[in-house]
């Protein structure tokens, strides 16, 4: 790994730096940077809110109207949740990246750092991919009117469409005939800001979980090649180095359990709104089948938006995976090659690796991939209930 002043230059960091330093949820950025950041950011989701609530109430009679700005707001609200939670805890996250700075130093090169570089590789590869598909579904949500309007003009010269955009929006006394195309690109920037500031705070967690991961799984192979003990050596080797397991055990246990803490109630607010946006993003569906490109847009979503519940689920998933493998892997050990003073050791750790971490919301829902199905059936209920609202 590079020194301490380019750490986060780190290919396994780079992304995730520029990212939220862009968004202003890098952790070590100034206070003024992060004010600034907010109030840009913010501003921009308060024009979109504003035409969007114009459009609401304009179109209030309509049902499908009403389905169509219901969305955005949930994303909104998402979006507030997560930028809240992870202001709540900058200085957390401030001491589990210099925490992350330290762990690299602390397992062995030849024997469990590895598994350290192989689920931060993980981590970089997994969050390419998932700020690279929320970036196409904003790209194929914004340009359904485009692609509407490009598809009649090919086939129907003589044809001309409304202009309209891909969410209801009132700009009130604006020439929307006029301005279109600037609005188009001004409201797709918003609907940008929107899902990359939720990206953006997906990313800090992805780093944090993937990093306790590959801490527990490093330790977990340095615990198996736990060497023998010599009784004719001078110093007692074996004992040493499961003494330094130890310690490594407790860092890795802390880490873990702060990550639990940032995002607990951050998992139970989005596991709510998302199985009511799913239910409504079914409903839309459902009332588009006979109209090919809102089909697209709104299947587009609904896979989105089970892409971010599955991606949560998932990396708590494997945190709760390697904090329960670490007991077996403690239990697998050679301590009936090590000596006395390291068996007595072992039991400890064990009993410690009893109750592993687990990701959890609201600490009552236990975050991985049950509660994704259960989250999933529940949606649907939700779905069938909205359906016979109309």
């Amino acid at each position: 790994m590079p020194d301490s002043e380019d750490f986060w230059n780190h290919p396994y960091y780079k992304m995730v730096r520029r990212v939220t330093s862009f968004m202003g949820q890098w952790p070590y950025q100034s206070t003024g940077v992060h004010i600034a950041t907010a109030i840009v950011t913010f501003s921009i989701i308060g024009m979109m809110l504003t035409i969007q609530i114009s459009a609401l109430w304009i179109n209030r009679d309509d049902f499908e109207v009403v389905l169509d700005c219901t969305a955005p707001f949930i994303i909104d609200v998402a979006l507030l949740t997560k930028y809240v939670n992870n202001c709540c805890h900058y200085k957390t996250m401030v001491y589990l990246l210099e925490q992350i700075k330290c762990n690299w130093n602390i397992l062995p090169k030849n024997n469990g750092l590895h598994m350290l570089h192989d689920y931060s590789a993980f981590g970089r590869k997994f969050a390419r991919i998932y700020m690279t598909a929320i970036w196409l579904s904003v790209v194929s949500y914004v340009t359904e009117p485009l692609q509407e309007r490009l598809t009649v003009y090919l086939l129907y010269p003589n044809v001309t469409l409304a202009k309209r955009f891909s969410m209801p929006m009132e700009f009130g006394p604006v020439d929307v005939d006029t301005w279109y195309y600037y609005l188009w690109c001004a409201t797709s920037f918003g609907i940008l800001t929107r899902l990359t500031v939720i990206g953006s705070c997906d990313l800090l967690m992805f780093t944090f979980a993937e990093h306790a991961n590959g801490l527990l799984k490093g330790l977990g192979y340095v615990i198996e090649h736990l060497p023998p003990h010599d009784d004719f050596a001078g110093n007692d080797e074996s004992f040493e180095y499961m003494r330094r397991c130890a310690m490594i055990h407790s860092r890795a246990i802390e880490f873990a359990e702060h990550v639990r803490d940032i995002y607990l109630w951050s998992f139970f607010g989005i596991i709510g709104l998302n199985m009511i946006l799913m239910s409504i993003t079914g409903v839309q569906i459902v009332n588009n089948m006979d109209d090919s490109k809102k089909l697209v847009k709104f299947a587009v979503n609904m896979i989105t938006q089970m892409m971010h519940l599955f991606v949560e689920c998932f990396i708590a998933q494997r945190v709760m995976d390697a904090s329960f493998d670490l007991k077996e892997t403690i239990t697998n050990a050679k301590w009936y090659d090590a000596s006395i003073k390291t068996q007595k050791l072992i039991p400890l750790m064990l009993l410690r690796a009893q109750n592993p971490v687990v990701l959890t919301a609201g600490k009552v829902i236990v975050m991985g991939m049950d509660t994704y199905a259960v989250v999933l059936k529940t949606a649907a209920s939700y779905f069938t209930v909205f359906l016979a609202m109309q």
